[in-house]
This record gives structure tokens, sequence and C-alpha cells, in this order.
């Protein structure tokens, strides 16, 4: 059984963060892993499906909005997710990702549209 600080641990290891990252950091992690694991990319693949479950728990669990996760206890669920390296094809750099998520380009303003 993972104990609270065993559970932040790995949920910053999937996420590919330090522990104690920024809200934004662990927000651009999950934003890379999803561009790969999103069911929406992914149709008809129950894989899928379960590790973007997995990836979902982990980031709710890093920003205090999980208190009991369940999927970090699936050990294989885990492992498979974290022996896949995860290539930066077609995702944004973080710069890059932050103006896209909170600049306005028509309205030349911070807040989104």
């Amino acid at each position: 059984m993972l104990h609270c600080k065993d559970s932040l641990k790995l949920s910053a290891q999937i996420i590919g963060v330090e522990l104690g990252a920024p809200r934004a950091h662990v927000q651009y992690g999950y934003y890379r892993l999803m561009v790969h694991y999103h069911p929406d990319r992914n149709p008809n693949d129950a894989r899928a499906e379960r590790l973007a479950a997995l990836i979902n728990e982990a980031k709710d669990f890093l920003l205090g909005r999980e208190t009991t996760p369940t999927l970090l206890r699936d050990r294989e669920l885990v492992a498979e997710l974290m022996g896949q390296p995860v290539s930066d094809q077609g995702v944004l750099s973080y710069e890059d990702w932050l103006k896209e998520r909170f600049f306005n380009m028509e309205q030349c303003s911070i807040w989104p549209a």
C-alpha cells in the first residue's frame, strides 16, 4: 500500500516533474502526456483510456484535488506508462504552450477568449 508521500513522489515521476513543482509545470507535464495518451487521439483503445485515467489521477493528486488515489496502486499500469518514452513530436514547447494557453493574440490580452 502506498503512503501519501510515496504517492506524491510516484505522481511527480509519472507527470515528469520534480516533487513540489509549480502548478504550471504540473499542468504542462500533464499536457505532454495527454498529447500521446488522450482517448480522443486513441479511439477504441482501452489501454489508452486506462493510461489517461492514471495520468489524470497523478495530476489531480499533485494538485491536491485527489486524496485517495486508486490507479497509482496498480503497479502493472504504472510500470507500463513509465516504461514508454514520451516523444516531443507534436508537443508544444513550454513557452509556446504558455502563449497558447494564456495569451489571446487577437485581443492582445493575457486572458483566454
